[in-house]
């Protein structure tokens, strides 16, 4: 919280406030409430695509995106490391991922929104199964391949090595829907 949030903007990723754009959005579930995150989809999705603007957004309630953008508020404050020792330490006795019962009812929904120079649009939206579960099966599907081929040296995202509908064919995934 203390760099801020960041996006890609013409290939370069770029800082910017957190909560920076707020929209409501479709994920495939109903619309929601959502803000901009600093993902790792910013850096990664451009390497995959080329696509030289990249936001990633979060659905998020009118409170979080609100404590969100009083965060940049107080973000130098947030970077000194003993207000970062308490907010990890806080973080540590707080928060708790899914157990395996939840993870195996709770899906995730995708969405994605693409525009060209034309200014057209298209929507892609995917569920698939828990997004720990499916980091999980993700991990695994890159190293069975990497155990059985031998790819040219280099760095790749993991659809850049395997495909990009490799998230359908993971446990829990369903198929891509573009409109």
């Amino acid at each position: 919280m203390a760099q801020g949030g960041k996006v890609r903007r013409d290939g370069k990723i770029t800082s910017v406030p957190l909560a920076y754009r707020v929209r409501r959005i479709d994920f495939g579930d109903g619309e929601k409430l959502a803000m901009t995150i600093p993902w790792g989809d910013v850096s990664t999705a451009w390497h995959t695509t080329g696509i030289a603007n990249i936001e990633v957004f979060i659905p998020g309630s009118a409170g979080m995106i609100r404590g969100a953008r009083f965060a940049n508020w107080i973000r130098p404050l947030l970077g000194l490391s003993f207000v970062q020792r308490l907010l990890k330490a806080r973080i540590g006795q707080t928060v708790v991922g899914p157990d395996q019962e939840k993870r195996a009812h709770q899906g995730t929904y995708v969405w994605g929104e693409a525009r060209n120079t034309r200014g057209e649009c298209k929507t892609a939206r995917l569920h698939t199964a828990n997004v720990y579960s499916l980091t999980i099966s993700a991990a695994l599907a890159v190293v069975d391949y990497l155990l059985q081929m031998r790819p040219t040296g280099g760095a790749y995202t993991p659809a850049l090595l395997l495909g990009a509908d490799l998230v359908t064919q993971l446990p829990g995934s369903g198929a891509m829907n573009i409109d």
